[in-house]
């Protein structure tokens, strides 16, 4: 298991004032956000060599990249267009191999047959289009995936390089047990978020989940995606030395 830092609880630091506190909260390894932060690759500021080189500098690790949803639309004018929307999805995906790595981690669009649609076919001509990387599907409330029903309806149907993300504060917001969704895709888990460090009582036992994901041989990244903290880096030390004593 490797714990990996989102610069969720800092949405405002730039790459180097993120780097600098995932660093000093004793991570080794860090996820970036293309959009959502400031310390995105993507940034104006910033290019690909310049990201490759502060990480490096700081002795970090990339694990992940979370990458535009695949919506089938067009976001100037909402157009049904899933060539147009995959081309941008390809770009984002391109980037991240640009930064060393082989996976990316999205979600779908609106809770619709069309975007359900659009989203399975879109996964697939991604997965063809680029064989040498893996996808990892997030859920979210409003979404085609919010919940293990979603999962065990779309997962089967897809290239077992399309694989779950388990973004815990996600599935907690739709109603669902990430530990009901743990145990049924163990085994197809690409990468695990974290929302709350230590979770809050009687939403879910992270000690439960942890001791799952030891027993089924979880060799994934834990990413600690906290909301924005007052003190990012006392937070993200906290989770950090919790998350450790739990593993």
């Amino acid at each position: 298991m490797q714990l990996s830092l989102n610069p969720s609880l800092c949405p405002t630091f730039r790459l180097a004032e993120f780097r600098q506190l995932a660093k000093d909260a004793g991570f080794s390894a860090v996820e970036l956000n293309r959009s959502e932060s400031e310390s995105s690759p993507v940034h104006p500021e910033v290019s690909v060599r310049m990201v490759r080189e502060q990480l490096q500098a700081a002795g970090l690790q990339l694990t992940g990249l979370n990458i535009r949803p695949l919506t089938g639309r067009k976001a100037d004018s909402d157009e049904r267009n899933l060539g147009y929307n995959l081309r941008q999805l390809e770009w984002d995906i391109h980037l991240g191999r640009a930064l060393g790595l082989r996976t990316a981690n999205l979600c779908g669009g609106a809770r619709t047959d069309e975007a359900r649609a659009d989203l399975r076919a879109g996964v697939q001509q991604l997965l063809r289009r680029i064989p040498d990387i893996s996808l990892n599907l997030g859920s979210a409330p409003g979404t085609p995936v919010r919940d293990l029903a979603d999962y065990q309806a779309l997962i089967p149907c897809l290239d077992p390089r399309a694989q779950v993300l388990l973004d815990t504060g996600a599935l907690l917001a739709s109603g669902e047990d990430p530990l009901r969704v743990a145990q049924v895709f163990g085994r197809r888990l690409g990468v695990v978020h974290l929302h709350e460090v230590p979770f809050g009582q009687g939403a879910l036992s992270c000690e439960a989940l942890l001791h799952h994901l030891r027993e089924i041989g979880y060799q994934g990244v834990l990413v600690v995606a906290l909301a924005p903290a007052d003190k990012p880096l006392e937070t993200a030390r906290q989770a950090r030395q919790y998350l450790e004593k739990l593993w």
